[in-house]
């Protein structure tokens, strides 16, 4: 669907009767709650589930450098993530991707030697610092070739609107949730009450979006509940014992 800022602003002041039925708001009402609504889209980029794609990033990495930047204008050109989701390599010279495990805070710490060098990473850790926009990518260990790092991040739909004319192209739904979200976002502004069939919409539309972005994931299985002792016996989880030989 095609909405501007226009478009959801003003049907956002008749929802909360700020203007009537054909009114259009002022150049300073439109104004503040263009800042109200880009406000709201930013807050929603914190929410996993307002967010309906992973984009996948590819980035050459130099041989024996750790860290690069991520952001617009970062070594890694890209809207700087929340979080990352994924993470692979490809070795240099194939074209076969590989998994490699996005570290924590407390496996980056575990590290005892951040400097150890081998072929190609094994891990990646993402550096939450948010420095002039940037956050920063660290490899581990730290490759001595030139391999394509590969990051699976969160894409939003739209970070701002950046202005009140511009069209933009939405999926299905977000144009509702934004204007009755929004209609909540600057009531209190205009000295108004929410009517509470308003916020019941408001919160019913932003769930729909959220429950149209849920992806399924795969269930993973305790390593520990697949193994087998010396004589080759399985594991019950049910007994904490050893069965038959299986």
């Amino acid at each position: 669907m095609i909405v501007t800022a226009n478009a959801l602003i003003a049907r956002a002041m008749r929802l909360i009767k700020a203007t009537a039925a054909g009114e259009a708001p002022t150049g300073a009402e439109s104004a503040d709650c263009l800042t109200a609504l880009n406000a709201m889209v930013d807050s929603w980029l914190t929410e996993r589930l307002t967010i309906p794609q992973v984009q996948r990033l590819t980035k050459a990495l130099s041989a024996n450098t750790q860290d690069y930047t991520i952001g617009t204008g970062g070594s890694i050109n890209a809207d700087r993530p929340n979080w990352i989701q994924n993470a692979g390599i490809i070795p240099a010279g194939l074209t076969a991707e590989t998994p490699i495990a996005v570290l924590s805070d407390d496996e980056w710490a575990a590290i005892g030697i951040k400097s150890q060098t081998a072929t190609f990473p094994e891990a990646a850790y993402y550096n939450y610092g948010y420095a002039s926009g940037l956050g920063t990518i660290s490899v581990w260990p730290i490759p001595t070739t030139a391999p394509t790092l590969v990051l699976y991040t969160p894409k939003a739909v739209l970070t701002s609107f950046a202005t009140l004319a511009q069209d933009y192209y939405l999926p299905p739904g977000y144009e509702r949730a934004l204007a009755y979200n929004l209609a909540i976002e600057i009531a209190d502004e205009f000295g108004k009450t929410i009517p509470p069939g308003i916020a019941m919409i408001a919160s019913e539309s932003k769930g729909n979006i959220k429950r149209a972005n849920i992806r399924l994931q795969e269930l993973g299985c305790d390593p520990g509940t697949l193994r087998r002792n010396s004589d080759g016996a399985a594991y019950n989880w049910r007994t904490d014992t050893f069965g038959a030989r299986g």
